[in-house]
This record gives structure tokens, sequence and C-alpha cells, in this order.
């Protein structure tokens, strides 16, 4: 796996954790930067979608993982 790819997996790994530790601390405070993090990281998620972006077929598949993950905490963020 070359450097970016690693790169971005480290950087929407990071973002994932930081999302597991807002939902997972039920803290409604935290809501709005959970809220912004799960952005950031469909944002970053979107990097493995693009078509002919270069990206091994490796790389694509933890991103798509990572995805399966954010929504399923994202789906526990509470609704304004």
């Amino acid at each position: 796996m070359i450097r970016l790819e690693r790169n971005i997996l480290d950087q929407a790994n990071t973002l994932m954790r930081t999302l597991e530790d807002h939902v997972l601390d039920s803290d409604v405070a935290d809501a709005e930067q959970a809220s912004a993090v799960c952005r950031q990281l469909e944002a970053l998620l979107a990097l493995g979608k693009t078509r002919d972006s270069g990206m091994s077929d490796e790389c694509a598949g933890m991103l798509e993982e990572i995805e399966r993950r954010s929504r399923v905490m994202a789906a526990r963020l509470p609704t304004a």
C-alpha cells in the first residue's frame, strides 16, 4: 500500500475513533461535534468511491468497512 493510501486510512480510522467516542459517551453537548466529525468522515470515504482514483482494491475495501461502521455510529447520533 502506498504512503498516500496509508495516510487516508489513518485519517479515516482516527475520525472513526473520534466518532465512536462521541457517540458512545452519549453526551448530548457533543452531538454537534459528532455530526461534524461524521461529515468529515463521509467526505474522506468518498475518495474510495471515486472512479479511476488509482486506489488499490485493498484500500478501497478497508474504507468500505470504515464506512459501514460509521453508518452504524451515525445512526445512533441524537437527532435535533
